[in-house]
């Protein structure tokens, strides 16, 4: 399948694949269990989470939306999720807020990420009718193509951990298994630059 940049256009489409992509997602769904909290965030979650990597032309896809890329380009900040829930009270007031445990658990994972440049892979998403089909691995592939041309590591988060043995294939070492309170495991994982 061909893979583009993706653009501000695609936001909308973006946030639809989260949705079906991290709707089993154990981490995810911890920080929203209600469906529709959940369906409304996966809307606003490209905007909110990536505009550095829409800014960078480092959003990829992979064809008719089988899949997606966001790189977070060395300089950017890595992950914003503690400065949302924090910008949502009147969500929280309502009951629609993330857990108490969140900021905490961001803070702990925050703590591995690289202080030195590299890129950050933000999110990785499969639509679930094109999962086995290799999908995830090219668009993988892909982005860590770019990250080599430029000799720096490659960090991420997984938040399943299903999910850790295709990194580890290619190359990113798991740094700890991340728990606060009642929260799923949170995976920091590095990938040393390639020369």
């Amino acid at each position: 399948m061909a893979i583009r940049r993706g653009g501000r256009e695609d936001e909308e489409r973006l946030g639809a694949l989260l949705s079906v992509a991290f709707t089993d997602d154990p981490f995810v769904r911890w920080v929203m269990p209600n469906s529709l909290d959940f369906l409304r965030d996966s809307k606003k979650h490209p905007r909110r989470a990536y505009s550095e990597a829409f800014d960078a032309g480092t959003v990829f896809v992979i064809g008719d939306f089988a899949g997606a890329a966001v790189w977070l380009p060395p300089g950017a900040k890595a992950d914003r999720s503690e400065e949302v829930a924090q910008a949502e009270p009147s969500s929280a007031a309502a009951g629609h807020g993330f857990p108490p445990e969140f900021p905490a658990l961001i803070s702990q994972c925050a703590a591995y990420c690289p202080s030195d440049p590299h890129w950050y892979l933000g999110l990785i998403a499969v639509d679930p009718v094109c999962r086995g089909r290799g999908v995830g691995t090219q668009i993988l592939e892909y982005g860590l193509a770019m990250v080599d041309r430029d000799g720096l590591p490659a960090y991420l988060e997984s938040t399943n951990a299903a999910n850790t043995s295709l990194y580890k294939r290619f190359g990113f070492q798991e740094l700890a298994e991340v728990r606060v309170g009642s929260s799923p495991p949170r995976f920091p994982m590095l990938r040393p630059a390639r020369k």
